[in-house]
């Protein structure tokens, strides 16, 4: 059996191919093809020429700038743009943060968050790992408690990739230490980079 593309399939990774070999820059896509590192700076100019062809964060709600593609649509989407030598959006952008943001974010939230991450305006670090808690994050133990309007955080995160290009970083912390069950009682903060008191150390 022979599977072939539809006429409109087709079209579309026509499409997709003609945006990522015009579109986004030939050094870049030249460095991933010999894979080579990027910087952080090939990195943010190779999503922002996504996000400006509506093409960095298609999984996320349309009002946000996902696209309505079927799941045929978004595996050519990927293959295309590997084949092409181009970055996948930043996947704590595009992948994790963003999400849940928007599905679960205030308005207020996502307006002021989701279209500087999905142009990479704002690079997001992940704060789940801790010195004793990797694969089991119900071992975490960076806590956070309220204090009027703020959360006083305390506690130590590791293995954060990228880490140090980050603004901003979504952590998960305890916020009720007597939760019944260890898995519980554990919050979603999203924390600026630059608040007094965060210090950043790479791993030597």
């Amino acid at each position: 059996m022979r599977l072939q593309l539809s006429p409109e399939d087709q079209a579309f990774r026509e499409e997709m191919r003609e945006f990522f070999t015009t579109q986004v820059p030939e050094h870049i896509r030249a460095k991933v093809l010999a894979r080579q590192e990027l910087s952080r700076e090939d990195m943010i100019e190779s999503q922002r020429a996504l996000n400006a062809g509506g093409l960095a964060v298609p999984g996320w709600p349309v009002e946000w700038g996902g696209k309505d593609w079927t799941q045929l649509q978004r595996h050519i989407w990927h293959e295309e743009m590997q084949l092409a030598g181009v970055p996948a959006p930043l996947a704590f952008n595009a992948s994790m943060v963003g999400p849940v943001i928007a599905n679960f974010g205030s308005q207020e939230i996502k307006e002021r968050f989701l279209a500087k991450t999905a142009n990479l305006d704002i690079w997001w670090s992940q704060g789940f790992s801790e010195p004793d808690a990797g694969s089991d994050l119900a071992g975490l133990r960076t806590t956070a408690v309220r204090d009027g309007d703020h959360y006083v955080v305390n506690g130590q995160k590791t293995w954060t990739t990228l880490g140090q290009y980050g603004d901003w970083i979504f952590m998960l912390v305890r916020t009720n230490p007597q939760a019944e069950k260890k898995q519980q009682g554990i919050s979603f903060l999203l924390i600026d980079m630059t608040t007094p008191g965060v210090e950043v150390r790479p791993i030597e």
